[in-house]
């Protein structure tokens, strides 16, 4: 059962995942509206509470400018908190293929110290039939899939990037244009060594690419050379020629009426 607790006694989490303005924003419209559906999850931290999964709804109240948040106070470890806070992000959040990566090679090895009995199910890609006899706690890439909604494929994939990526080159990408599944496969194939030589390299190549586009975009027009007479007067009898041959046959007449007509007539045609 949920509790209101006063907004300027709860805390982030030192690895909470950076803000998201426009979720905050958005999520702040909806409390606005309809209040907060989900409260948020905290564990006592000092004389004050911990966010172990919700830190963006602490964030939409805060910017309402509310004094208490409805919250479920849990007495979880570490692990488990970092594990609360890890699956909300992978159910909730927009994550890139980097973050991703990140959060589910980190949810694995949490899980697999929680539940040790289920490394076989991960080390083989497959269940073994003693262990899902033996035990009642699903492998980690079945307990990650029915949590995130994804395959365990998926899940295993997006395990290995996270496993097999320096965690420095992670940051290097993140949030640019490389921060992409393909990319990431591409780095998890390379040794540890190679890998920040190659990020390093293809984001130069990628600002470079950015900066010609962006030259290219705002390149000042230089304007035509004037004509000369001959070169003008060729110019006009071209656009002579094409009103000409884009009028009907009533308008040719017509016009050549006009033309004939003295100077000092016309302006009463």
């Amino acid at each position: 059962m949920s509790t209101d607790l006063p907004i300027n006694k709860i805390i982030a989490r030192d690895d909470a995942r950076a803000i998201n303005a426009e979720t905050v924003v958005g999520l702040a419209e909806s409390i606005a509206n309809v209040g907060l559906i989900n409260p948020i999850r905290v564990r006592v931290a000092g004389d004050g509470w911990e966010v172990i999964a919700g830190v963006h709804r602490l964030e939409a109240c805060k910017s309402l400018g509310l004094v208490d948040i409805p919250a479920d106070i849990v007495a979880d470890d570490d692990l488990h908190a970092e594990l609360a806070m890890i699956d909300e992000n992978l159910c909730r959040a927009e994550l890139t293929p980097s973050d991703r990566a990140r959060q589910t090679a980190r949810r694995k090895a949490i899980y697999l110290e929680l539940y040790p009995e289920t490394a076989e199910h991960v080390a083989g890609g497959k269940g073994n039939a003693t262990v899902d006899k033996l035990s009642a706690v699903q492998s980690f890439a079945a307990s990650t899939a029915a949590l995130s909604g994804v395959d365990e494929r998926t899940v295993r994939r997006d395990a290995e990037r996270g496993q097999k990526i320096l965690p420095e080159v992670m940051d290097l990408i993140a949030g640019t244009k490389l921060d992409t599944g393909t990319y990431l496969d591409k780095l998890k194939a390379m040794p540890g060594s190679e890998q920040f030589r190659a990020a390093q390299r293809d984001l130069l190549h990628l600002r470079h690419q950015e900066r010609v586009a962006m030259q290219a975009r705002t390149k000042i027009k230089v304007a035509d050379a004037p004509l000369n007479d001959e070169a003008a007067q060729e110019r006009q009898v071209a656009a002579l020629m094409s009103a000409w041959n884009k009028a009907s046959a009533e308008a040719r007449q017509e016009f050549l009426e006009r033309i004939e007509t003295p100077v000092f007539d016309r302006s009463a045609a």
